[in-house]
């Protein structure tokens, strides 16, 4: 096996370390077709020049990228990158520890290839892969009934495929028939602004130091454990344009829907004027023109290029400012009497940005000036609507997270697996101007999983009310929002929670732990 004996060390180090996946069968035939011994020279140069495409293709097989065709599929805007992003983005792959671990094992086989043989010692590390725990066993705290939920307590560490497929069946079964109807017949007294935020999550906000942030503390709900389900912005904002039904697979948002599940077209019916307004072109990805054909009537994205340019994005084209973004459409808004319903989308913390003036360029860098300056932006935002005395419901809702700290599995930025780490967002509702609603201490928690539904659930909730609610009626409304079990879904990936265990269908297909 020569040389390669290094190859395979390197993979059972790296999937020993929880940053590469191992499929077995297929690294074990290409170590025995190399260890296979070939008298003449000619074929063993052959076998060299075959095994290395293959060598390569299956240690990306192996690796948690995204799958190939995928790659490809997304050519067009990896094509749009700027250089210096593109940079970046190449730098976060290399781990410089295990660039020196395998720097240590190539001067090892150097020194002793020939007192110590490699090739034995990989393939009884490939033969023992099968015979131990999976990796990560050492760190995973035991099962126990107490800290499962109590539908999964039933050995939800251990749960086959087919099992794992019937529950995620089941679910979008459940979820086909839920839906929330918004009142007829009462007139809307309260405004409605929904703060749609790309790339922010409970993980982005620990890592950065500002889960205790002021804004954070204004709101009067907060979600602990709300599910955001899709990695990219596109699916989140089409969920969030359906979310007045239950949540459905990720190629179900690219389909037409019932009328009933598309929240523009409900909050018209209810006497509102929806808008939806970007602090960006919507040009990458297709952004806007997604929205336009999949999120239902009367959506039309807007641009206020009037706006102060704050920033430039990855791709090179204007970021405009929130705070001014904001107060030019508030003012604009204050002139006209009729109630209004607002989705204002923002990629102020997208990965990549280049904020003009700072030190750095590096956007991981950047993330936490960029984070504290739209808090604070929002919070002169929510002021000026306090100012106004008109009565407004905001409702924070991100994207998903900005995978800005990254884990064993996939590097900062990269959200291919819409983990729980990048789905769990900070989602908040705040009442502006309701009258009887005295100022609490502290905000009211909802500890248990929840999605879009409760958001519109909350609208349906709180309208018949008018502008008038009280602190004891809203705890019981919020007590009573629907919940929604944990499934986060990409294009081809599905992210399954089963009490304290996670699990993974990739697109190859079969489901897998999810390690973290």
């Amino acid at each position: 096996m020569g040389i390669w004996s290094l190859y395979f060390l390197a993979k059972l180090g790296l999937y020993w370390t929880q940053r590469i996946d191992l499929h077995w069968g297929l690294n074990l035939l290409l170590a025995l077709a190399l260890a296979w011994p070939l008298a003449e020279r000619r074929w063993r140069l052959l076998r060299h020049a075959l095994a290395l495409p293959l060598a390569l293709a299956l240690l990306y097989h192996d690796s948690y990228l995204p799958p190939f065709a995928r790659l490809w599929g997304q050519a067009g805007a990896l094509a749009s990158f700027s250089p210096a992003y593109l940079a970046e983005l190449a730098g976060r792959f290399v781990a410089w520890p295990v660039v020196v671990a395998l720097l240590v094992l190539v001067v090892a086989f150097v020194l002793l290839h020939r007192h110590l043989r490699f090739a034995t010692l990989a393939l009884l590390g490939l033969l023992s892969v099968p015979l131990l725990p999976e990796p990560g066993f050492w760190a995973r705290p035991a099962q126990t009934a107490s800290n499962l939920d109590r539908a999964d307590a039933a050995d939800a560490s251990a749960l086959a495929p087919s099992q794992l497929q019937s529950r995620l069946n089941a679910f979008y079964a459940t979820e086909s028939e839920r839906a929330v109807a918004l009142p007829a017949g009462v007139p809307p007294a309260f405004d409605i602004v929904v703060l749609s935020v790309c790339s922010l999550s409970w993980d982005d906000l620990e890592g950065a130091g500002a889960r205790q942030a002021p804004l954070l503390k204004q709101f009067d709900i907060v979600f602990r454990q709300f599910n955001s389900v899709a990695s990219y912005s596109g699916p989140a904002l089409l969920r969030l344009l359906r979310s007045t039904c239950g949540q459905t697979p990720q190629s179900a948002l690219y389909q037409p829907a019932p009328p009933q599940c598309y929240l523009f077209d409900n909050l018209a019916r209810a006497g509102y004027k929806p808008a939806l307004l970007m602090n960006h072109d919507g040009r990458f990805d297709n952004f806007a023109q997604q929205l336009r054909e999949h999120g239902g009537p009367g959506i039309e994205p807007q641009v206020d290029n009037g706006a102060r340019v704050a920033m430039r994005a990855f791709d090179g084209t204007p970021v405009y400012a929130d705070d001014d973004t904001l107060a030019r459409w508030w003012r604009a808004r204050v002139a006209d009497p009729a109630p209004r319903a607002l989705i204002y989308n923002t990629v102020t913390l997208h990965d990549g940005n280049r904020v003009p003036g700072m030190s750095s360029q590096r956007s991981t860098e950047t993330f936490k000036p960029r984070l504290l300056h739209l808090l604070a932006d929002l919070e002169r935002f929510v002021a000026l609507v306090q100012a106004s005395g008109r009565p407004t419901l905001l409702l924070l809702v991100p994207e998903h997270g900005g995978a800005v700290q990254g884990d064993t599995v996939q590097v900062s930025g990269l959200r291919e697996l819409p983990t729980p780490a990048i789905t769990s967002v900070p989602a908040a509702a705040r009442l502006i101007g309701f009258e009887g609603l005295a100022p609490a201490t502290a905000p009211i928690v909802v500890d248990k999983p929840s999605s879009y539904l409760a958001l519109t659930s909350l609208v349906a909730g709180l309208l018949p009310g008018g502008r008038m609610v009280s602190r004891e009626q809203l705890e019981t409304l919020v007590r009573e929002l629907p919940g929604t079990n944990w499934v986060a879904e990409n294009e081809g990936t599905v992210l399954l929670r089963q009490g304290d265990s996670t699990y993974v269908s990739s697109p190859q297909g079969g489901w897998m732990p999810y390690r973290r």
